[in-house]
């Protein structure tokens, strides 16, 4: 039985709500606690979920070296691969199987993902929204991306579901990075800011950038982005030149802890030292979602990660 988000979501849209999401609280069983089974508490951003399924049935096992590919389902004439998000964060539970399936749209690729419960959506500003501490690393690696403090003192851990389906099929990554058109003729050494809080992420971008003759600057949020940029300009200032001849293009992610892309893209274009400067937003969200509120903070251009030579164009046209 499913559930589109038309229909579970009945909060006001955040699109015109300034630097928040709005995320699906779910819930995963993790039997390591020491007190029992206890509920982990997780969210996605809910423009990456087409719909929630509850008890989804005929589930087609596949052979697989991933233990955390739970199979493959027949969703309406689609098939698509079902993770197994007990198994992929090490909860060995021998428990009855979960009762929900996320089914997720992001870069072009539909999955499914099987939690214990769907609890609600709520909306959370980015400010609150940080990195995780290193206690959380070393349980978890790089598949947690950031996480979020409740008043109730509850901690909301938000997954990186790119590395996940990444890690369940290597290839994956290589035909993204491999997908590189034609060597690019760098007419003068341009710097690239890449801003993004996926490790994966910033790795297939450098990449391919590089790769292309262009020099990569990383930050993992707006934050970041911001004072690199600020410290850019002022260098720049101090030599009687523009920050567009310390950086050429910004390219930016849009979910990120602290401040996110749309309201990083607009604190560049309301100061007067970096307005000038071209901002590309490229997400895993679909261009339709992000590109009416990234036109009315000033973004350049939009584009769906991750396309080697679509992002290549984007910025040969700009310079």
């Amino acid at each position: 039985r499913g559930v589109t988000m038309a229909g579970l979501n009945k909060l006001e849209s955040v699109k015109d709500t300034e630097n928040t999401i709005e995320m699906i609280d779910f819930r995963l069983l993790n039997p390591l606690k020491p007190t029992g089974h206890q509920e982990q508490i997780f969210g996605i951003n809910v423009y990456k979920v087409k719909e929630v399924v509850f008890n989804p049935e005929n589930i087609s096992k596949v052979p697989s070296s991933n233990d955390f590919l739970e199979g493959m389902i027949n969703l309406r004439g689609h098939i698509i691969p079902i993770i197994n998000l007990r198994k992929k964060l090490g909860y060995t539970f021998s428990g009855s199987r979960a009762n929900y399936l996320i089914v997720t749209s992001f870069n072009d690729i539909t999955c499914g993902f099987m939690v214990d419960e769907i609890k609600k959506i709520c909306r959370i500003s980015w400010s609150e929204i940080v990195s995780p501490p290193e206690e959380i690393r070393s349980e978890f690696g790089d598949l947690v991306t950031s996480i979020t403090l409740f008043e109730n003192k509850d901690i909301m851990l938000i997954l990186d579901f790119e590395k996940i389906i990444g890690d369940m099929n290597l290839a994956y990554v290589d035909s993204l990075t491999d997908s590189t058109p034609n060597p690019v003729k760098v007419v003068k050494p341009t710097t690239l800011l890449c801003v993004d809080d996926s490790g994966i992420a910033r790795k297939m971008a450098r990449k391919v950038l590089e790769d292309s003759g262009y020099t990569v600057i990383e930050a993992v949020n707006g934050i970041e982005g911001l004072n690199i940029l600020h410290d850019l300009s002022q260098k720049a200032a101090t030599q009687n030149r523009s920050i567009t001849d310390e950086i050429g293009i910004v390219i930016s992610d849009i979910e990120m802890p602290l401040m996110d892309g749309f309201t990083f893209t607009r604190r560049i274009k309301e100061d007067p030292l970096l307005r000038e400067l071209p901002v590309i937003l490229h997400s895993s969200l679909s261009r339709s979602i992000i590109q009416d509120r990234g036109s009315a903070v000033g973004a350049t251009d939009f584009l769906t990660k991750f396309n080697a030579t679509s992002l290549l164009e984007s910025i040969q046209k700009i310079l």
